[in-house]
C-alpha cells in the first residue's frame, strides 16, 4: 500500500483535485482513504483500481449559465434611451410625491383605518345616547327624526375624517 496526498492521485489519474474531491463525496473512493487532522490520505493502488473500474462515476453538475456570445447585448444607444426613460420616470414620481398627488399606501390604509374606527365607534354609541329618550317617546316619527339626525351626525365625522 503507498499511500500519497490527493494533488497526486489527480496527477496520476490526471484529474483536477477539485474533480477527486467531487467523486470522493459521490462515494466512488469509499475505503480508499483516511482522514487524520483534516488530512486526506489515499491507498494508491487501491484508489486507480476503484477508479479504472468504475464507469458510473459523478457527473459534473453544469451552471445554467448563457454563454457570451449567446446573450442579446443591445446597442449602446438604446441603452441610453431606456435609461433616460427610467430616469425621467424616477424624477415624475419624485415630484408627485413632494407635490402630495403621490401618496404611500401605508398611509392611505392607516387613514381609512382610523375613519372607520370613527365610524363604528359613533354608530355604535347611537343605542347609548338615544335609548332612554326613545323609552319615553312614543311617536314613531320623532323617533325617527331623532334616530335619523344621530345617524346622520355619526356619518359626519367620516367626512371630516
Amino acid at each position: 500500500m503507498s499511500s500519497c496526498t490527493s494533488q497526486e492521485l489527480a496527477k496520476e489519474l490526471g484529474l483536477t483535485v477539485s474533480r477527486i474531491s467531487q467523486l470522493k463525496t459521490g462515494g466512488i473512493f469509499d475505503g480508499c482513504f483516511s482522514v487524520k487532522r483534516n488530512r486526506v490520505t489515499w491507498d494508491k493502488e487501491k484508489a486507480i483500481e476503484v477508479y479504472n473500474s468504475n464507469n458510473h462515476l459523478v457527473p459534473v453538475t453544469r451552471t445554467k449559465r448563457k454563454k457570451s456570445s449567446d446573450l442579446e447585448i443591445p446597442h449602446i444607444n438604446e441603452s441610453r434611451a431606456k435609461s433616460e426613460y427610467f430616469r425621467s420616470e424616477l424624477a415624475r414620481l419624485d415630484l408627485e410625491v413632494k407635490e402630495e398627488e403621490l401618496v404611500e399606501s401605508s398611509l392611505v390604509k392607516r387613514q381609512a383605518f382610523t375613519s372607520a374606527r370613527t365610524v363604528r365607534d359613533a354608530l355604535g354609541n347611537i343605542p347609548d345616547r338615544v335609548s332612554n329618550q326613545f323609552a319615553a317617546e312614543t311617536d314613531p316619527v320623532a323617533i325617527h327624526e331623532t334616530l335619523t339626525t344621530e345617524i346622520r351626525k355619526a356619518l359626519e365625522s367620516l367626512t371630516n375624517a
